[in-house]
């Protein structure tokens, strides 16, 4: 016994007899027989027995269909038997077939014509491919660090969140005023007039009258004082002042005066720690700008390298999408050869139609998925930096070259602890916590001031005899004492501590719940890698089996040992397996920019200066 071989696999002997073992009562059972058919040789008896029994089964299975409606068949010959075939609602959009005749072994070129569909989409989806090549004079290339630099320099998100640290730093120096020196001076003139009574004689008889009069003084001052306070708690004030004062009882005079007053703080508001706090608080908020910053960078960058490799796949599908409908125009046509030589049925050319159709709206979907990602691309190095601004159509130059590195979860876990931002920005939560803590702590204190009072006073006929008697240090005066206060309940400083001792431990719980969220985004992106590094063979090798069966399906087309129905399924195997393997080989590199973010390295790793801690920041490195 012969037959055809393949792959070592026997198929159906060509010299076994047509056979049909059971009757069939629906035209579910006459589709089973008929993609069941064995064929011998063809020659002219085996053609009329097979173009007979073609008609036979279509012509049952119409019957069937049609008993539903309680009808009688409308047809009676060839010609009905063939338009009934093609009834079911599903085909709906196909035009009937008219034609009068069809032949054994041949059918007319009118009739072959109303079986075919015109499809002008096709011609616009070639058009819109033809379009999305770098021939385009709209196109540009890119390569992956091109784009990189290009989205760092350019990109508008990017230079919003650059001018956040900005922003935040300028929060230092408003702390810092607390403690800035403040110039006071003032100068005034003034006239005061009172009225003035004589004096009373003690002889005076009954009816004397005291004699009244008008007292006039005259004043002109001046002074210059600086006053600040010091972040140990100390507040200080230095002035002179002098003043020119004239009645009309006696000559101008000069006054003169220097003061020192200093106020130390000796238990609330003592030290450098609780009147630094707001100052270190500041800086260490212009820290966690900059880890924001850093974020938004990693995010960016990751964002580019990740839309870069979907343009890639977008090429790559719009080309074989185009391919795969070149495969299902030629079946279409090899069809249609067939069928004009009777060695397939008429219904093959819709299935082929229906087929190529499908392979156009592919094509469709993937010209608008390729503008898209471009856009997408475009988006990101922003488009109002390129010449032709929205219009520019950019393409990758490179293809996947994932690294080649050993793969260790406790090595990639050590470096995302050392640097994710996230948790960089939690540590520094947390020593805000500290000092915080510092600054309430101190609010339980009482107030006790040391206040001391010290000058030296001048006077004299004329300016320059008053700041001689201060110079000579004539006549000093000074003063001392010691203030104090308490609020005895005390309630807003005490909630406002407990709070503080709350917010730490609050922080120390966000930090473990970093650290654990780290080796969980790290273990899950280090599955995914090894998850599409598996792939990579499996569909390389997924995408040569199924074109392999495809090119044995499409032969034994040709020979009449299979169906159309098969060899659209072949088709659409071979093109998701040859998608596949692109697919793979992108998210092969996908998963290690994933894990390259989530471990903090994405910077790093692409040569691209970082933000780091130093000691400026008030928190340790």
């Amino acid at each position: 016994m012969t037959g055809i071989k393949y792959h070592n696999k026997k198929f159906v002997p060509l010299n076994a007899p047509y056979r049909a073992a059971r009757s069939f009562s629906s035209a579910k059972d006459i589709t089973s027989l008929f993609l069941v058919i064995q064929f011998r040789p063809i020659s002219l008896c085996t053609v009329l027995r097979i173009n007979i029994l073609t008609i036979m089964l279509f012509a049952h299975a119409g019957t069937a269909l049609y008993a539903a409606s309680d009808s009688p068949p409308p047809w009676s010959d060839i010609e009905s038997t063939a338009a009934a075939a093609t009834a079911p609602d599903a085909l709906s959009f196909i035009e009937p077939v008219t034609t009068s005749s069809i032949q054994e072994n041949d059918i007319g070129t009118s009739q072959m014509d109303s079986l075919l569909v015109q499809m002008p989409e096709a011609d616009a989806a070639l058009a819109a491919l033809d379009e999305l090549t770098t021939a385009n004079p709209r196109a540009r290339r890119f390569r992956v660090m091109q784009a990189v630099c290009t989205a760092l320099e350019n990109n508008q998100s990017l230079r919003i969140e650059r001018l956040r640290p900005e922003i935040s730093n300028t929060s230092i120096e408003s702390a810092r005023g607390a403690f800035d020196t403040y110039l006071d001076a003032n100068i005034g003139m003034s006239r005061d007039e009172s009225s003035r009574l004589g004096s009373l004689p003690e002889d005076r008889p009954t009816t004397y009258v005291r004699s009244s009069g008008k007292s006039v003084s005259k004043r002109r001052n001046g002074g210059v004082s600086l006053s600040g306070q010091l972040p140990t708690g100390t507040n200080w004030q230095i002035g002179f002042d002098a003043s020119r004062n004239k009645t009309d009882t006696s000559e101008s005079f000069w006054d003169t005066n220097l003061n020192l007053n200093i106020t130390q703080n000796l238990l609330k508001g003592a030290g450098t720690d609780v009147n630094l706090v707001q100052v270190r608080t500041a800086q260490n908020n212009f820290v966690i700008s900059l880890y924001q910053l850093q974020q938004v960078v990693i995010n960016l960058v990751t964002d580019v390298l990740n839309a870069y490799w979907d343009l890639y796949l977008s090429t790559k599908t719009v080309e074989i999408r185009r391919k795969a409908y070149e495969v299902a125009k030629d079946q279409r046509i090899r069809t249609e050869e067939l069928v004009r030589v009777g060695r397939a049925t008429p219904l093959d050319i819709l299935a082929a139609q229906g087929e190529e159709s499908a392979r156009v709206s592919d094509m469709i979907n993937a010209s608008a998925d390729f503008k898209r990602r471009q856009i997408q691309f475009l988006r990101l190095i922003n488009p109002n930096t390129q010449g032709l601004g929205w219009n520019t159509m950019p393409f990758p130059t490179e293809t996947p070259k994932p690294p080649s590195e050993t793969i260790r979860i406790e090595d990639h876990v050590r470096l995302a602890r050392h640097y994710r931002p996230d948790l960089r920005q939690a540590e520094i939560d947390l020593a805000n916590g500290d000092l915080e803590v510092v600054r309430t702590a101190n609010g339980l204190l009482p107030a006790l001031d040391f206040v001391t009072n010290m000058g030296l006073i001048g006077s004299g006929d004329n300016y320059n005899d008053a700041v001689n008697d201060i110079k000579e240090k004539n006549f000093p005066n000074w003063s001392v004492a010691l203030q104090f206060s308490y609020p005895l309940q005390n309630r807003s400083a005490r909630a406002s501590y407990r709070r503080a001792n709350f917010q730490i431990l609050q922080a120390q719980e966000s930090i473990r719940n970093f650290i654990q969220t780290i080796d969980y985004d790290v273990r899950l992106a280090i599955i995914e890698i090894d998850r599409t590094r598996q792939l990579l063979g499996s569909t390389k090798l997924t995408k040569q089996l199924r074109f392999e069966e495809l090119r044995a399906e499409i032969e034994k087309y040709r020979v009449g040992r299979s169906t159309s129905l098969l060899v659209n399924q072949a088709q659409r195997d071979a093109i998701s397996a040859a998608l596949a393997e692109v697919s793979s080989q992108v998210d092969y590199i996908k998963s290690f920019i994933l894990l390259y973010k989530v471990e903090g390295t994405t910077l790093q790793r692409y040569g691209i200066q970082p933000v780091m801690i130093n000691a400026y920041s008030g928190v340790d490195n």
